[in-house]
């Protein structure tokens, strides 16, 4: 495979095409879900396994020898350097609820580069994605290019969480409310696709599947901002996630509000 932008973005719009059918039923659809999880309520429903199948299908009639990462089905193992992170419904407990940020999450790596990111919102008839070189957002039938807030102000910085998940480090809760707007948004995949937009300045969340942002690195990194664990590495070991829009806000957060 070549990693030429031009088929990359093809194949992806041919990828979006064929989910397209089941996207649209979901709408007109009754929705059931089974729990995946003793733990937790861990929900997934007939259209998280018949999306992924389908983009499963996909990848590997064009590219066999790929391997493939999802949320839902066992991973596909290869010799190959290319690997494919798929999330087929981000956001399920969104959907089950009636909620429009739900979205379906597609990224490919080369060994360990991220070369394509897609995060695609049926519900609000948004498309983002990511080449090789820039970040871009579809809506309306209009393509543009995505550009990160440029504000430095500690004082003035957005902060979006996901779930109460992050909360449960009361440390970290309590020193980021006593200083900065923060929001438990609920929004999934979209907090971090606001960020590219320079609607939010910083997203920090904790207990994260790779397959609910590894699809998201290529257009993360390409728009400028910066991504690590909350030890400043690339391991996240416990899905500990922090994105941030500029260097300065990352290192702050990195010495004064996630040290142990």
């Amino acid at each position: 495979m070549t990693t030429k932008n031009k088929e990359i973005i093809k194949f992806i719009k041919h990828i979006l095409k064929k989910i397209e059918p089941i996207n649209k039923k979901i709408n007109k659809s009754k929705l059931h879900f089974k729990n995946k999880s003793r733990l937790e309520v861990d929900p997934v429903t007939k259209f998280d396994l018949l999306i992924e199948k389908k983009i499963r299908e996909t990848i590997k009639k064009k590219f066999p020898d790929h391997k493939i990462i999802g949320e839902e089905i066992k991973s596909k193992k290869t010799n190959s350097s290319f690997t494919w992170y798929v999330d087929p419904i981000d956001g399920t407990k969104a959907l089950l609820m009636g909620l429009s940020n739900w979205s379906n999450l597609i990224g490919l790596f080369d060994n360990s580069k991220s070369i394509l990111s897609v995060a695609n919102f049926p519900a609000l008839n948004k498309v983002y994605f990511a080449d090789k070189n820039n970040t871009y957002c579809k809506s309306d039938g209009k393509i543009k290019t995505l550009n990160l807030s440029k504000k430095n102000k500690l004082n003035k910085t957005i902060i979006a969480m996901n779930t109460m998940s992050t909360n449960k480090n009361i440390k970290v809760l309590k020193r980021i409310k006593k200083k900065f707007f923060l929001k438990i948004t609920g929004a999934d995949a979209l907090n971090y696709c606001l960020l590219c937009e320079g609607k939010i300045d910083v997203v920090i969340e904790y207990g994260l599947k790779k397959v609910d942002f590894y699809p998201l690195m290529r257009m993360i990194k390409n728009s400028g901002a910066v991504i690590s664990d909350w030890k400043g590495k690339q391991k996240y070991k416990h899905g500990d996630v922090l994105v941030s829009s500029n260097k300065k806000l990352h290192s702050y957060f990195l010495k004064n509000i996630l040290f142990n």
